[in-house]
């Protein structure tokens, strides 16, 4: 296993003097920041699909609207919480649990 240190043998005027300097980030520290990063915007898109939601309010809609929209309304829907499934059944096949989360 490699250290995140590496010695630096530094010559002085009757001896020899060590400094510990941290290395520079390499392809396994950039790539972890990557999955990070990409696990952090998942998370984001998943809010602004929340934000999105809570603007639809189809009480507001008449019946004509709802009628006219209504095919196009029930496949995002099925498609959502097929989606909302999937991700949840992955999160308890690991152990996990899923909680509400508390109010305020």
């Amino acid at each position: 296993m490699r250290s995140n240190t590496e010695p630096v043998v530094t010559p002085g005027p009757a001896s020899v003097s060590l400094v510990v300097r941290p290395m520079r980030a390499g392809p396994r520290n950039a790539i972890d920041r990557l999955r990070s990063r990409d696990r952090l915007e998942s998370i984001a898109r998943l809010r602004s699909a929340v934000l999105a939601m809570d603007q639809l309010d189809v009480a507001d809609w008449d019946d004509g609207a709802l009628t006219d929209h209504l095919d196009e309304l029930s496949a995002t829907l099925c498609a959502i919480d097929a989606q909302v499934t999937r991700v949840a059944e992955a999160v308890r096949a690991r152990g996990f649990r899923i909680a509400e989360p508390r109010a305020a």
